[in-house]
């Protein structure tokens, strides 16, 4: 993405990392302040138990770890929490699209329903492919690697619409490569 601010769910942070891909997603975003919430942090230093690949992600220097209390941002949260569903899940999707959402900045998300719920609440969302698609646009990956990540992702249990070899197909279908 171009300069700016991001802030990161933690699936995309968990299939980059789990395929061996964070130096790709390092390019993706190069020149954007990359922030997770405390609770994406946390969420992929709990899944490093059974993956160690994901202690690689928060670490990254690229990554900033931000700690947001104020109570605008926990009204947020609150309402992303209730809409994504309650309990122990979604919590780190909940506090990445309440954080873009209080800060004004895109969000990546992959999750269709967080997409689709911080759209209908003006958040910019973007997601792993159309940082991808971003990446053949501007030269900084070729279409035959993001291909290729596309499906190190799906290997590593990503959900996307697309294996790599549909990528082309679904990319411009969405009018991404233009």
């Amino acid at each position: 993405m171009n300069a700016g601010r991001l802030v990161i769910d933690s699936s995309p942070l968990n299939y980059f990392a789990r395929s061996g891909q964070l130096p790709v997603l390092a390019k993706l975003v190069a020149g954007s302040t990359c922030l997770i919430t405390m609770a994406v942090e946390e969420e992929l230093l709990r899944g490093g138990a059974k993956y160690a690949q994901l202690y690689q992600a928060s670490a990254q220097p690229w990554i900033i770890v931000v700690d947001e209390s104020s109570l605008g941002y926990l009204m947020l949260f609150s309402e992303y929490h209730a809409r994504l569903g309650r309990g122990p899940r979604n919590i780190g999707e909940a506090t990445t699209l309440a954080y873009a959402e209080f800060h004004n900045i895109a969000a990546v998300v992959d999750d269709r329903v967080g997409r689709r719920h911080g759209t209908e609440r003006g958040v910019k969302v973007t997601g792993t492919l159309e940082l991808l698609c971003e990446g053949v646009r501007s030269g900084c990956v070729e279409l035959a690697e993001a291909a290729a990540v596309v499906d190190l992702l799906s290997d590593h249990e990503a959900f996307l619409p697309c294996d790599g070899a549909g990528f082309v197909e679904w990319a411009r279908a969405e009018g991404l490569l233009e």
